[in-house]
């Protein structure tokens, strides 16, 4: 398959601008519009990056938001294997592995222990859950939250100690479905 080639004349796209401004640059660096552009004939001047502003609001999530899905997500795991329901179990040992994998993109550093994690504790859950072994998931289980504690005082997070909530969660049914 061939690579599509621009026509020489659109290779450099002209940027509308009025007849007194000096040619722009067309890499312009950002931030470099401090102020939102108001005049339209203006921002049809400038480059479009440069009057695109930074949301308050961080574009990923942070490493706390991730980690508060993949808690939810593992209590729900114990209960639905409690329950007898595998399918929902391993629904949510695969939800922890997607968000961690999304964890270590936006955050590089827990790429290793990560990995690691995911090789000792989610592949033998997820073996667990197929086989319906309860004895096998709820060492698993255990063994996991334990490292996963572990993790929290290696990264300088000591006060972070996940503990399965007494209660099942209340928004799904976990026991086995007929």
């Amino acid at each position: 398959m061939t690579a599509a080639v621009l026509p020489q004349r659109d290779a450099e796209p002209e940027i509308a601008c009025r007849d007194d401004d000096p040619p722009r640059e067309r890499d312009v660096a950002v931030g470099e519009v401090a102020q939102p552009v108001l005049d339209r004939r203006a921002a049809s001047r400038m480059h479009v990056p440069t009057i695109a502003r930074m949301a308050e609001e961080p574009l990923f999530p942070g490493t706390g938001d991730v980690m508060a899905a993949v808690g939810v997500c593992w209590w729900k795991a114990a209960y639905a294997a409690r329950g007898g329901n595998w399918g929902l179990a391993a629904y949510f040992v695969r939800r922890v592995r997607s968000l961690q994998g999304k964890l270590a993109v936006i955050r590089p550093k827990y790429t290793g222990d990560l990995a690691a994690f995911e090789e000792q504790f989610l592949s033998p859950l997820l073996a667990a859950c197929d086989a319906k072994d309860r004895a096998e998931f709820d060492r698993l289980y255990d063994a996991a939250t334990d490292r996963a504690n572990e993790l929290h005082v290696k990264w300088a997070k000591p006060y972070i100690r996940w503990v399965l909530p007494d209660e099942p969660p209340k928004d799904l049914e976990m026991s086995s479905q007929p």
